[in-house]
């Protein structure tokens, strides 16, 4: 990343480390010597500190750039997309390195990133952005359970979303899904146009007619992934294709083209007037919607 490119790679690390305390001047050789000692410890780095940047692999040279800022004992520490070249295994070591190292220093991180589970998991709190303002600011678990804003359930892990008309009690989609709600996400008027959404965990998968028409859409099984302990199952209804997640313990033993009903409870939808349509439906124009990428 940037931080990479911005080393001088023809210089030995302790020297890349040090170059922002010669910058600032009044600090003592031995003084220089020290902190860049602390800093490549904290990064578990003093053994290579005679070695180039380009003698080092990313990882490596990804926690140099680290050092490099930590030496001059910042209060807050600006991270803009710094694990975006790594590869997905090293991305998550250095997720949980760098969770680690502020916790030890216990300064601010504010790490930029447009990876919602790197967002997740690296955060006590989360700023969600769009188009300049700031949508929603909470921790982790309440922006990915009570959204404030359909941007944010969409944004925030996946979810289904309908259009409809807003009711007393919940909303009637254009397909006709009927949605009764118990906490509404925000408040719309009865009639005015609204979404609703239930995400692919909150699903259950019944092969046999519930017998109610709330919170219930029938549909056909068009595929089955295997993720472990967990399948994902693609149910395409009249209008739309909804994505369903299930523990393996809890998946029916079903098959494309197998028949099923997919049931939720009123307190696992989110509901919101319609004015994100567009950033949340793939065409929000016609009667199928998707889900956002």
């Amino acid at each position: 990343g940037a931080w990479r490119s911005a080393m001088n790679r023809s210089v030995a690390v302790a020297e890349n480390v040090a170059y922002g305390l010669r910058q600032k001047g009044g600090v003592s050789k031995s003084e220089i010597s020290a902190r860049v000692s602390e800093a490549l410890d904290m990064v578990k780095m003093r053994k290579l500190a005679g070695r180039r940047p380009r003698q080092m692999s990313g990882g490596q040279q990804q926690r140099v750039a680290v050092a490099r800022a930590l030496v001059n004992r910042p209060s807050v520490l600006l991270l803009d997309e710094p694990l975006g070249a790594l590869d997905r295994k090293l991305r998550e070591e250095m997720q949980i390195e760098l969770k680690l190292l502020q916790s030890q220093l216990g300064i601010t991180f504010i790490f930029v990133t447009h990876d919602q589970e790197e967002a997740m998991s690296m955060s006590d709190r989360i700023a969600i952005m769009l188009e300049g303002h700031v949508e929603q600011l909470g921790d982790p678990e309440t922006v990915y359970e009570r959204p404030a804003t359909a941007f944010v359930a969409g944004f925030i892990g996946r979810n289904n979303f309908w259009r409809g008309q807003a009711t007393s009690d919940g909303m009637v989609a254009d397909d006709g899904t009927v949605f009764v709600v118990t906490r509404p996400d925000e408040e719309v008027q009865a009639g005015a146009d609204a979404l609703a959404a239930v995400r692919p965990e909150c699903f259950t998968i019944d092969t046999t007619d519930p017998g109610t028409n709330t919170n219930v859409i029938g549909g056909s099984v068009a595929g089955v992934s295997h993720f472990g302990d967990t399948l994902q199952y693609v149910v395409r209804t009249a209008r739309r294709d909804l994505v369903v997640l299930l523990p393996r313990q809890q998946a029916p033993k079903v098959v494309p083209g197998d028949h099923v009903w997919c049931r939720w409870a009123s307190d696992d939808v989110y509901s919101f007037s319609a004015r994100q349509a567009s950033l949340v439906l793939s065409d929000p124009t016609t009667e199928t919607a998707g889900l956002p990428a």
